[in-house]
């Protein structure tokens, strides 16, 4: 073999070797890279499928598998006779999903000019919101239709798809305005209340209780949502539904009102302001509650507009206040009662002695009038309180002192909230000089002292620690909190009793209040005469401003100065079954006005075969 054969062949074995050394080398590198990735393939199925199951299962389940909250029904409320008063109402509404509607603006436009009677602003705000949310998400309008508007929309509903109509509950009022103060209303949920509610519970809900029993009780009347799972495509369009847990409804509740009674008692409240309430002084059911004028709840359900709210808040009669626990008037003579039980319990004055009264009352050169400007002669206290002659508590109450007066009235709940079943009471004032020194830093005197005996100065109440302070006297000291479920009465135990010296004396401060109906100088004797039944009462009348005992002709006074007309009362005496508390703000003396509307309210609840009794057409001086 020549040289360069060999030479030949030598080099075509290096470059087989070479070949062999890079495919060997190459297989190496791939091999190693098929392995390392096989190795990270490895590593990532374990920390997705063994380490992370959980979390990656529930995320993929969760783009295929939707929740749905199915929003409980709201509890429905009946009076104590079984009448439903506030109900739930299915209504039409319209659903709306972007991703499957043509041309958002022009059903908007059409919507409006369709919705006559629709709030414009909700629905700028609705579409505002609508159009910025995700497309396949459903979206409800917020307000409700009427079946006029549901049905022109349901002609026109083929030409926008996307758009359903759909029926749900609404919270109805029937009664409209008709104690809408103890009931309250519902609302939209607002930014601040979304913060202190339960987000699990609310979920699906836009409404919740603002006021009164549906505030109080929002618990109760409220219930829990349900959860349906459903399947989804990718778009979030709905397949099919896959299993369903259902809401726990809130639960219907019975109140203690009579809404016949409560309808009568408006009615003969007409166009006053003021208050009435009426209890059972047994249990402390709260048989009427009134507060004077109303606003209808229908309009705060849906979300009440702008203007409709402001024309209410700048009503000059106030009709969002309830005046049952926070109107704070002065108790007039409605609590010369008290004050004359606590001097007699007290051994301070004995029931049988007698002052002469000319018709005012002289303390250190400062001269304080009977309402009787030629007085009442010689009375005691069985006459004093019968004819009401403030000269005889002008001058018991230098014998008892202003903390004496305190410690009489403050076990019947005067100057403390009652704990009546409605969110938000006042407390009032009951004066002493303890309560002086801390909210004024100034010390009593002894003038205030004389006023405050007939319930003037600083002595201020509400409607509702009236009736209950007059149910519990008409108890003989059984002390009961005023309440509106009527559920509770199975729940409580009416244990407290204050404490009795002699019960003669409270028979005679009773005797008293009879007197007032049935004596022959009463100050509302006119009102009792034909009961077939005894009655207790009290008149009162408390001034709105000072006039430092100077007369006024109330023809040329402005009327929101007029003196405010009071009266409290039970009956039968024997046996009570209702106490009734009335205050007609700027309407005379009590005996003109308050009076009247509290027999007729006790007549309508014991015997509503008697006749009304009439409002007096005289307007002389009297109590």
């Amino acid at each position: 073999m020549s040289p360069l054969n060999e030479n030949l062949e030598f080099s075509t074995s290096q470059q087989n070797q070479k070949r062999k050394r890079q495919f060997r080398n190459r297989l190496i590198v791939a091999f190693s890279f098929t392995f390392v990735l096989m190795l990270f393939l490895i590593g990532r199925m374990a920390y997705l499928q063994w380490f992370n199951y959980d979390r990656y299962h529930g995320l993929a389940e969760g783009n295929r598998i939707s929740i749905e909250v199915l929003p409980p029904t709201r509890g429905k409320i009946y009076d104590r006779n079984h009448i439903l008063i506030v109900d739930n109402q299915p209504f039409f509404t319209l659903s709306l999903v972007r991703e499957d509607m043509k041309d958002i603006d022009a059903f908007e436009a059409e919507l409006k000019s369709l919705l006559d009677t629709y709030p414009q602003e909700s629905l700028d705000k609705f579409f505002a919101t609508f159009r910025v949310g995700r497309r396949a998400k459903s979206y409800t309008l917020p307000h409700s239709l009427s079946e006029q508007e549901a049905a022109r929309f349901a002609v026109i509903s083929h030409r926008h798809p996307g758009v359903t109509l759909i029926s749900r509950l609404k919270r109805t009022y029937p009664y409209q305005g008709i104690g809408v103060h103890a009931i309250g209303y519902v609302g939209r949920i607002n930014q601040k209340e979304i913060k202190t509610l339960d987000s699990t519970r609310y979920r699906g809900t836009d409404i919740v209780g603002k006021s009164g029993v549906e505030k109080y009780y929002e618990s109760l009347l409220h219930g829990y949502p349900g959860i349906q799972q459903v399947e989804t495509n990718v778009r979030g369009s709905v397949l099919r539904k896959l299993e369903t847990t259902p809401a726990i409804n809130g639960q219907d509740i019975h109140l203690t009102l009579d809404i016949e009674l409560q309808k009568f008692a408006e009615e003969l409240m007409g166009d006053r302001r003021g208050s009435i309430i009426a209890l059972d002084p047994q249990t402390g059911e709260v048989l009427a509650y009134v507060s004077m004028p109303t606003f209808d709840p229908n309009l705060f359900v849906d979300g009440i507009d702008s203007k409709t709210y402001k024309a209410l808040l700048e009503d000059p009669n106030k009709p969002f206040i309830n005046r049952g626990i926070n109107g704070q008037y002065p108790p007039g003579s409605t609590i010369k009662q008290f004050v004359a039980l606590g001097a007699i319990e007290k051994e301070i004055i004995s029931p049988f002695k007698k002052i002469f009264d000319p018709g005012y009352f002289e303390y250190k050169g400062n001269r304080y009038r009977d309402w009787k400007r030629w007085g009442h002669g010689l009375v005691d206290m069985h006459l004093a309180i019968a004819q009401s002659c403030d000269t005889y508590f002008y001058e018991l109450s230098l014998d008892m002192g202003i903390d004496n007066i305190h410690d009489a009235m403050a076990p019947f709940g005067f100057g403390q909230r009652s704990g009546i079943d409605i969110p938000g009471e006042s407390k009032g004032i009951l004066p002493s000089q303890e309560w002086k020194r801390i909210t004024k830093n100034e010390p009593w005197y002894r003038g205030e002292t004389i006023i405050s005996s007939i319930g003037q100065g600083y002595h201020l109440s509400t409607p509702v620690q009236l009736a209950r302070a007059t149910a519990i006297l008409a108890n003989r000291g059984k002390q009961i909190t005023p309440h509106l479920l009527k559920q509770l009465d199975s729940e409580r135990e009416q244990t407290l009793q204050i404490e009795i010296r002699k019960i003669e004396n409270w028979e005679r401060v009773i005797q008293g209040m009879v007197a007032v109906m049935h004596g022959k100088t009463g100050t509302a004797r006119h009102f009792g005469v034909d009961l077939p039944f005894t009655m207790a009462g009290k008149t009162g009348t408390a001034q709105v401003f000072s006039l430092n005992q100077a007369d006024y002709d109330s023809a040329k006074l402005d009327k929101s100065l007029h003196d405010h007309s009071l009266f409290v009362g039970f009956a039968p005496v024997e046996k009570p079954r209702i106490a009734v508390a009335v205050i007609a703000e700027n309407s005379g003396s009590g005996s003109k006005t308050a009076a009247p509307i509290a027999v007729n309210v006790i007549k309508r609840y014991l015997r509503p075969d008697l006749p009304l009794t009439p409002f007096p057409n005289n307007t002389g001086n009297d109590r």
